[in-house]
């Protein structure tokens, strides 16, 4: 995308994605980890699953209405915090299930699922086991399908 409308462009649009990103996760009660650096990615945390679903929908929409792709991915599960950060097992898998999303995809792992599948008002579609690095366990993924889709 850089080499289509130039560094300047893509910042810009990269710079307001990350705004609507985080008013999309602040919308849920969510909280951005600010010492979490990501390259251009964000890591957010959630008390519940369906607000986790509801915000990445959200961050989906509004990057396609930017002509952006975003990569998602949700796991639920304990976290040590430390200041602005957060570290663990949990991160880990969420990080990797965000790797195996294709373009605007929201993939959520088997526990996201179980807590999520009656109160999130979405579909899931099985994506299968995935060994993920790092991850003993294989690991089942889902992609969320909105109401819309």
């Amino acid at each position: 995308m850089t080499e289509r409308l130039g560094d300047a462009a893509l910042h810009e649009r990269s710079r307001a994605l990350h705004g609507l990103l985080r008013e999309a996760i602040a919308r849920e009660k969510g909280r951005v980890a600010e010492g979490r650096v990501l390259g251009d990615g964000l890591m957010a945390l959630f008390d519940t699953a369906r607000a986790a679903i509801v915000a990445g929908l959200q961050c989906r929409e509004e990057a396609a209405r930017l002509g952006l792709d975003v990569h998602l991915g949700i796991h639920a599960g304990d976290v040590i915090t430390e200041e602005r950060d957060v570290h663990g097992g949990a991160v880990n898998i969420a990080a990797r299930i965000c790797g195996a999303s294709t373009g605007n995809e929201l993939l959520v792992s088997e526990t996201v699922r179980g807590l999520a599948r009656t109160s999130a008002g979405v579909t899931f579609e099985d994506r299968g086991t995935h060994d993920l690095k790092g991850v003993t366990d294989p690991v089942r993924v889902y992609a969320v399908k909105s109401a819309s889709t």
